[in-house]
């Protein structure tokens, strides 16, 4: 090898020049094929077992994991219950026109904004709701898997704190953009789930004005039964018939004051008109008459 500063000659495996002192390049680095001197890398198992598997059956394996994963993702949201069998879907974050403008109690038609959430996907039960407070305060009774009624707004408050007591889930009414959101299923219809009332609902029509057990009828895109019929269901928001004049646009929860609150949807003693995605009630926190229950958000 020779040293590039004084050109004499040395052993080829030298790094300093045995003439001058000069460090010079060993043989490895001069190579012109040093490639040929480096070991190769031993080839990776999982690749070696997928190489001999065909292209078109490996990307038929990839997409069945994905669906597999997105099936346990999709079972996870839509199966949230809690140790009382409550069950609950996700509803999903969006914008809407709420309201309506055939009558000046449920209008004017306003855009609103809500974020995803959990929501019952049947109403309270009266087995649930005597196995969370002890009793049963029901007028209309057709068996434990019936709609909870004649129960006021402030008897719903006591049924969620006592709930919200009882483990790390914490529970509250939907407000009164996200029930409206929920009923109608992301989509533009004339009842919470469809056209058809009889399909989708127990009402005046149907019903002979006797409450029936949840889960009966259709539910709507967002896997949610009676929201229209079946029991008026108390939402959070105080009542006020201006409140959709000024009412913003992101997530809003209602008067921040006011004597009245809200339910919606109507129930077996309302007639097709009155239990439109839009029809807005309102009374006393301690009114309980007997076709009135309510369904649970669940806080994420």
């Amino acid at each position: 090898m020779e040293c590039p500063k004084c050109k004499r000659d040395n052993p080829q495996d030298a790094h300093f020049c045995a003439h001058c002192g000069t460090e010079i390049l060993s043989l490895v680095q001069l190579d012109p094929h040093p490639n040929d001197l480096i070991p190769p890398k031993p080839e990776k198992k999982w690749r070696k077992a997928f190489s001999s598997v065909p292209k078109p059956l490996l990307w038929l394996l990839i997409v069945v994991i994905i669906v597999w994963a997105g099936v346990m993702l999709a079972w996870y949201f839509v199966n949230q219950d809690n140790s009382f069998n409550m069950k609950f879907v996700i509803v999903p974050k969006g914008c809407f026109q709420m309201g309506s403008n055939e009558s000046e109690r449920d209008g004017p038609v306003h855009e609103v904004c809500v974020d995803w959430f959990f929501m019952g996907r049947y109403e309270v039960t009266q087995a649930q709701w005597q196995a969370v407070m002890g009793y049963n305060p029901s007028s209309l009774n057709c068996g434990d898997n019936c709609p909870v009624n004649s129960i006021s707004w402030e008897m719903v408050q006591k049924f969620i704190q006592k709930l919200n007591s009882q483990g790390p889930n914490k529970y509250r009414l939907p407000t009164e953009a996200e029930w409206e959101f929920a009923c109608r299923g992301g989509e533009i219809q004339k009842y919470c789930g469809g056209e058809e009332p009889d399909l989708i609902a127990w009402h005046k029509g149907n019903a002979a004005g006797d409450i029936h057990p949840v889960g009966q009828k259709n539910p709507n895109k967002f896997g949610l039964y009676d929201m229209s019929g079946n029991v008026w269901e108390w939402v959070h928001d105080h009542f006020d018939a201006n409140y959709y004049t000024v009412s913003p646009k992101e997530n809003p929860k209602g008067p921040t004051t006011g004597v009245r609150r809200i339910f919606r949807g109507g129930s077996v003693k309302s007639s097709p008109d009155y239990i439109q995605p839009t029809k807005r009630n309102s009374d006393d926190v301690r009114a309980n008459f007997g076709d009135l229950g309510f369904r649970l958000v669940k806080m994420p």
